[in-house]
């Protein structure tokens, strides 16, 4: 066939690679990057009306009504007892809760209870609780008032009002505090650490602690523990007897007048001092466990009953020696693992049926204007610089 071709003779040698070009020589990194050329800012605007916010904004300041998984009540009485008694609870406290009447019942008891809640504890500083319960053969709302005291102790130090006795220029701002001390102790009944009292025990059992096994501690330590013991023991019954003293009692009002404040620490005496007077004159014969929540005590008829079950309020409430330093550290250590082991805690109740008869004047206007000043008087005893050497005395 004429179209192949054969060829004679040696394969042809493959052509001969070309060499690549010679690499350049490694040149010296530059000292400093270039500065890269910035992207140019765009011409494009946003139009001068944004989009409203996010939606989670308007999510969050929503306030959803209750929500009852209940069937509707029909028939009874329930409901005419539950508006009749609300209406009665609203013109004791003086709000105006919403109106709820159109609402499927119990549902609209629900969203009456959680608004009328809402509403009492935004007008007053103690906290109100409300609760339908049957009660002599029809419903009635129940309000519980409740002082809330926390986990605060009040605690009231009484060594650092005999430093500042000792200072001639706070003399007179000392004794209106020595006032506001015999008026605590002797109308409000505050329980003293050296007397029969909570208090009393802890620092019995810290002070045996101490003084049974004196092998135990180092010289220098135990002749540090024994002073503090002492101090608080004598300066304490000291204290006492001053506060016993019905002459700061009776001239509490004239003194109070009388006080010319010249500096700091003085217009802090006069201050509190001013307002424990006003408490006084407004409760004159109020103390502190007047409302105090019997419910939460424990059955004393029972024979397996314990006394630490329930931290009652004269255990919380109460004159120490001092806040600072080992000696208080030990009681304050010895009086938290008692609290540790109690399952309720004691503090001021008001309860109130709405159920037609008339309600008492009686109020926690005095507790819930007690504690906070307690506090106050705490702060100016526990943080105020007294420049003077807090004496001990010798082992």
């Amino acid at each position: 066939m004429n179209y192949a071709k054969y060829t004679n003779g040696a394969v042809t040698a493959a052509p001969k690679q070309k060499a690549k070009a010679a690499a350049q020589k490694r040149r010296r990194i530059p000292d400093g990057l270039a500065a890269q050329e910035r992207h140019r800012r765009s011409t494009c605007r946003p139009p001068e009306v944004s989009p409203c916010g996010a939606a989670a904004y308007g999510f969050l300041k929503t306030r959803f009504l209750p929500h009852y998984t209940g069937q509707a009540i029909a028939g009874g009485t329930e409901k005419d007892d539950f508006y009749r008694s609300l209406k009665l609870l609203c013109k004791h406290y003086k709000v105006k809760t919403v109106e709820t009447k159109g609402f499927a019942y119990p549902y609209g008891r629900e969203v009456a209870l959680y608004e009328t809640g809402r509403l009492l504890n935004d007008k007053y500083s103690q906290h109100i609780g409300l609760e339908l319960l049957e009660h002599n053969g029809s419903f009635v709302i129940q309000a519980t008032e409740t002082c809330y005291t926390g986990n605060t102790l009040f605690y009231i130090p009484v060594l650092p009002l005999h430093y500042i006795m000792q200072d001639k220029k706070h003399r007179k701002g000392a004794r209106l505090l020595l006032c506001v001390f015999s008026y605590l102790f002797h109308t409000v009944n505050i329980p003293y650490y050296t007397e029969d009292s909570f208090l009393y025990w802890h620092y019995e059992m810290v002070s045996e602690w101490v003084q049974n096994d004196p092998d135990d501690w180092e010289y220098k330590d135990y002749y540090d523990y024994v002073s503090q013991l002492r101090a608080a023991q004598h300066y304490g019954e000291t204290m006492l007897r001053r506060i016993w003293n019905t002459i700061h009692f009776d001239h509490f009002g004239e003194w109070l007048k009388a006080f010319t404040p010249c500096d700091d620490l003085d217009r802090e005496c006069h201050r509190i001092a001013q307002k424990f007077f006003t408490l006084w004159h407004d409760y004159p014969e109020t103390s502190f466990h007047k409302h105090a929540d019997t419910t939460c005590l424990p059955d004393y008829e029972n024979d397996d009953y314990d006394d630490y079950e329930c931290i009652t309020m004269e255990k919380y409430v109460g004159f120490v020696a001092a806040t600072d330093g080992w000696l208080y550290e030990n009681v304050q250590q010895s009086v938290n693992a008692c609290f540790n082991e109690s399952l309720s805690k004691q503090e001021p109740v008001l309860k109130r049926f709405f159920d037609g008869q008339s309600q008492d004047n009686d109020t926690l206007d005095f507790e819930c204007r007690l504690f906070p000043l307690l506090n106050e008087l705490c702060y100016l005893l526990n943080n105020y610089d007294y420049d003077i050497k807090r004496t001990t005395l010798p082992t």
